[in-house]
């Protein structure tokens, strides 16, 4: 027996064998290298809705291998909401593989803000029916939680008129708190106002002797939203000055009206719930007054140049102090009887007109029997 020989033939069998089994491997393990799928995911914090964004990007590779230009997913699962952008392929999907290959895939994915990570799990098959029989998964894990920025979004703006000006306070759409205003001006004047988040926006007018400087701030933060004055417009008419007075007697109010000083005519309406209304026109440089008669009960509106005041009730008025003075009596001349009528010629000067009145009245009759007479005044 030659025992070279034979441990020749032995070490070629092997070689043989190990030869063969390594391109069977390599036959059937050159497809899954030229097809590839993988799945990556990052996370950002959203402070307007305090939600976790996720945003998922599959890539895919088919190895330039022909036929294997699209793909389509066989499965998809996400983990604790769906993935906005990628989701499973129907079967009856027209075009039936969807995503082209070698192109990034992005999704999106919004978890609570609490969460702890997030979960993409996808299986792949190719358009020359090639499946990726192991899944891919991507996972990510969250530090903290994501909270809600509640902040507002305040913003200010001012125009003149002739009275003052107008501020207009708004919290933009996409605030997330209330904003609160505090608006200063000239001669101690201040005002704080609250303005919800995306509600319409609130206008506030200063009158014109408070807003020599106008500083609008918001919250605790000292730097101003705004800062303005007023501007007096080039077409405004000076205001009329008039003086409204009112006049109360023992019987009677009496309005007044003292235009004297005015360069515009002034209309005074009075309506009382007893009577009839008046309307008093006072031009300028005049003066004017409207009286009423006091009784129980009467309540006067009135208005001067459409501006309405408040109602003037009788019975509420002071009246001046002597209106309940009891009348003190004439004195009679003392003597016997308590002072009886006085007679003698006094008595007869009396009787003496009476008569020559009758003796006119008597004239009169007589000649109204003969002739008409007219009395013009």
């Amino acid at each position: 027996m030659n025992l070279l020989k034979s441990k020749l033939r032995r070490f070629t069998a092997v070689a043989a064998g190990t030869l063969i089994g390594l391109s069977g491997v390599a036959f059937f393990a050159s497809p899954a290298s030229a097809h590839s799928s993988s799945v990556q995911g990052s996370a950002t914090c959203d402070t307007t809705t305090g939600e976790w964004v996720v945003t998922w990007t599959v890539d895919t590779d088919n190895g330039n291998t022909e036929g294997a230009d699209s793909y389509r997913f066989l499965k998809v699962e996400s983990w604790p909401t769906p993935v906005e952008g990628i989701v499973h392929t129907p079967d009856d999907a027209d075009p039936v593989f969807p995503h082209k290959s070698n192109e990034p895939l992005v999704g999106t994915q919004r978890v609570a803000g609490d969460a702890r990570g997030a979960k993409l799990e996808i299986q792949v098959k190719w358009s020359d029916d090639w499946i990726e029989y192991d899944h891919r998964k991507g996972f990510v894990k969250f530090h903290g939680t994501c909270g809600k920025d509640e902040s507002p979004k305040p913003d200010a703006s001012l125009a003149s008129s002739c009275e003052g000006v107008t501020v207009t306070l708004t919290n933009g759409k996409d605030a997330t708190a209330d904003a609160v205003f505090t608006i200063k001006g000239s001669k101690d004047f201040e005002k704080k106002v609250t303005v919800k988040a995306g509600d319409e926006p609130v206008k506030v007018d200063v009158p014109a002797e408070n807003a020599e400087k106008i500083v609008v701030t918001e919250g605790r933060s000292e730097k101003p939203v705004l800062e303005g004055k007023w501007e007096q417009p080039a077409d405004c008419t000076p205001p009329s000055e008039f003086e409204a007075g009112l006049e109360v007697t023992c019987d009677s109010l009496i309005f007044s009206i003292d235009n004297t000083k005015g360069t515009e005519t002034v209309t005074a309406t009075f309506k009382p719930n007893k009577g009839e209304a008046k309307t008093l026109e006072v031009k300028a440089g005049a003066t004017g007054t409207a009286e009423f008669k006091g009784e129980k009960g009467l309540v006067i509106d009135g208005s001067i140049n459409g501006e309405e005041y408040e109602p003037v009730k009788w019975d509420d008025e002071e009246k001046p102090e002597d209106c309940n003075a009891t009348p003190t009596p004439t004195p009679s001349t003392p003597g016997e009887g308590g002072g009886l009528p006085v007679t003698g010629a006094a008595a007869g000067g009396i009787a003496g007109g009476a008569a020559a009145l009758l003796a006119v009245g008597a004239v009169l009759f007589m000649l109204a029997r003969r002739r008409k007479v007219k009395f013009t005044a």
